[in-house]
């Protein structure tokens, strides 16, 4: 039996194509940290798994209903891909037919991306003007999908975080899309109180990116945003408008500030402009932004997936001259198994970046006092 044998089993055996990637991430992370050619039992069985895999993408993503299901699919489609890489480093050491068949699947994944494609065409050039603005607008236009349209907005994040992308953008194009954020936001702020999920998602990405393609009716969107919206979505738009020079209503931070998920982000955007002073300064404490950085990474969806129910402060501790703040926790997510949900976790936050959990019982752990708890934690798990 090959060693991929128990792996190709798992990602055969469910159905969900979120799970069927990570499990293959574990394939792929383990066949690119090998450095000896793999035997020949382990290319027939990886092989074997990814062509039957790819033949079922090539049935599925046109039957997809919507476009974030798709994208799914191409997550999955792009890892399938890295395996058979790792497969077979030569392209001509593939038969005929299984080459034709790799490129089925990829210009099918291609003409399906054709927004993503179009945003990538236009940061390949050398100087973008007014008119290649326009028509990747009028692209993104004709889309109904709002999942599909935000990837434009994803697109946007991405290539400013390339240096130089975004000074190839002529006056005019960027006025092009400013006008285009403006509206996507005016639209999004009128039905504020009714967004779906991928709604909210996109006006969340608008007001993170909004800031370099700031205009008056953007800056009143933003203020708009700030009475109305959800805390994460609101962050954005305070960091855009402190970005851009703007002033931040009091209240606003002291909202920010009071929700666990969001205040640690909040205290270190505000620092960032020289405006830690604008922060409730009862909340600025090591302990309680501790406390606010572990409940936003449990948020994350590979953890609890949303906030504790309960959180509790326990200790702080050094290790190796790197400050932990240690917390207990409880959650009913559906992401904890019988033996973890509803019970007494144990989490850490440090300020060097050291936050995480891994479900451990605190009754595991619990001593006659809070201070010997905090030790043996130290111990045995920091």
């Amino acid at each position: 039996m090959s060693a991929y044998t128990p792996f190709i089993e798992a990602i055969q055996n469910t159905n969900e194509y979120t799970t069927k990637s990570q499990l293959l991430s574990v394939v792929l992370n383990q066949l690119q940290a090998k450095r000896k050619k793999l035997k020949n039992e382990d290319v027939s069985v990886l092989s074997a798994f990814v062509f039957s895999e790819i033949e079922a993408l090539l049935h599925r993503i046109p039957k997809a209903v919507s476009y974030r299901e798709k994208d799914v699919f191409f997550a999955y489609e792009d890892k399938l891909l890295g395996v058979i890489m790792s497969v077979y480093p030569s392209p001509q050491a593939l038969p005929d037919e299984k080459l034709a068949k790799i490129q089925l699947l990829v210009n099918l994944v291609q003409k399906e991306r054709y927004l993503e494609e179009a945003v990538d065409a236009l940061f390949a050039k050398d100087t973008i003007e007014e008119q290649d603005a326009k028509e990747l607008i009028q692209t993104v236009s004709a889309i109904q999908d709002t999942y599909h349209k935000g990837q434009l907005l994803n697109g946007l994040l991405h290539y400013q975080k390339e240096p130089g992308s975004f000074q190839m953008l002529s006056e005019q194009a960027i006025r092009v899309f400013s006008e285009y954020l403006a509206s996507e936001m005016a639209e999004y702020l009128r039905q504020i109180d009714s967004l779906s999920e991928e709604a909210e998602n996109n006006l969340e990405l608008a007001c993170d990116i909004c800031k370099y393609f700031i205009s008056d009716d953007i800056v009143n969107a933003l203020y708009g945003i700030l009475k109305h919206s959800k805390q994460e979505t609101v962050y954005y738009a305070m960091g855009s408008l402190l970005h851009t020079g703007h002033e931040i209503p009091e209240k606003t931070v002291a909202s920010l500030a009071g929700d666990l998920v969001v205040a640690d982000m909040t205290y270190h955007l505000l620092r960032r402009y020289g405006k830690e002073n604008l922060f409730p300064k009862e909340l600025a404490t090591p302990e309680y932004l501790a406390k606010s950085d572990l409940v936003h990474w449990l948020t994350y969806p590979t953890e609890l997936g949303k906030a504790p129910d309960e959180i509790e402060y326990l200790g702080n501790t050094k290790v190796k001259g790197e400050q932990f703040y240690i917390f207990r926790y409880r959650s009913d997510s559906d992401t904890l198994d019988e033996e973890t949900k509803n019970k007494w976790l144990i989490g850490w936050s440090s300020n060097e970046g050291g936050t995480f959990s891994n479900f451990d019982l605190y009754a595991q752990y619990e001593k006659k006092t809070p201070e010997k708890t905090v030790k043996y934690i130290k111990r045995k798990l920091l």
